[in-house]
């Protein structure tokens, strides 16, 4: 296989600031144009990801460890997990995609997560065939809610997706000896930052600050970030400002120059310029195109 790469446009749809929308759903077969059924090695900074498959049997590499998955299946994959599949010609299956900021939102209130969630985990098997089979039935329900765009669109995919993570962790309760080994300090570091971003923003976007939370120096942080990410902390952190600004033009009928206070800009017109320079348009322009596209 070969060498393991960081995705943001091949696999899915850019990276976390593109995903306006809670979550991102695809059937295998709508990118298989782009693969040819074939995943290489790769991973996501800022984005998680739940495989819901089918039919077929599929070979995976999960970490540094090969599966062969005999569905159905169910795969959970956090941020920075390495991955690959081999997927049998028109297996049917859906991968559903989430911000980490999401998942981190979620599992604040959903306590029952915390021993997993950080962990790469696969579910599939016979003892779990009541459980599996629920899981499918929920990935049509999101895949039909998905193509909807009204009001209510966001919060029933949560609730959906929710329930999903649910029918995972009863089947894991079940499942003995299921734990991946947690990857190497470096991946570790960086989830660290993107549980403490998740925590923290907008309140602060200062690189030493977050340093400062996980006890180290800001400059081994951005080493150690670009190394895992390919981005310096500060992109990182403006990739989920950009995020949050997306979503609450998207969303919301606050005022420019609100969501500009609540983003900490210190003024609208610099929140403009910012927003401007990595999306080629006004925040003002990228609203009325949002609104139109949902038509």
């Amino acid at each position: 296989m070969a060498l393991t790469r960081l995705d943001r446009d091949r696999y899915v749809l850019g990276d976390a600031s593109a995903h306006v929308g809670f979550l991102n759903c695809e059937r295998i077969s709508e990118r298989s144009h782009i693969h040819d059924w074939t995943v290489e090695p790769h991973y996501h900074e800022g984005l998680a990801q739940l495989f819901v498959f089918d039919t077929g049997t599929v070979d995976g590499l999960i970490d540094t460890k090969r599966q062969r998955l005999t569905c159905p299946v169910l795969v959970w994959l956090p941020a920075l997990c390495t991955h690959a599949f081999n997927y049998p010609k028109d297996m049917q299956g859906w991968v559903l995609t989430v911000p980490t900021s999401d998942i981190a939102r979620l599992a604040e209130r959903a306590a029952w997560m915390a021993p997993w969630i950080e962990v790469p985990q696969i579910l599939q098997g016979e003892p779990h065939r009541v459980v599996l089979s629920e899981a499918l039935d929920l990935a049509k329900s999101i895949e039909r809610e998905h193509e909807k765009h009204d009001e209510i669109r966001n919060s029933v995919l949560e609730a959906l997706f929710l329930l999903l993570l649910g029918n995972l962790h009863r089947g894991l309760i079940q499942q003995s000896g299921n734990r991946e080994p947690v990857g190497d300090r470096q991946t570790a570091l960086v989830r660290q930052l993107q549980t403490c971003l998740d925590r923290h923003m907008p309140e602060t976007r200062s690189v030493a600050d977050y340093a400062k939370m996980l006890s180290v120096t800001p400059t081994h942080l951005s080493r150690v970030a670009k190394a895992v990410t390919g981005k310096t902390v500060a992109e990182i952190i403006q990739d989920r400002v950009l995020l949050e600004a997306k979503r609450k033009l998207a969303f919301t009928d606050l005022p420019v120059s609100e969501i500009a206070y609540t983003l900490s800009f210190s003024s609208p017109s610099y929140f403009t310029r910012f927003f401007a320079g990595r999306m080629a348009e006004t925040p003002k322009a990228f609203r009325q195109r949002s609104r139109k596209a949902s038509v």
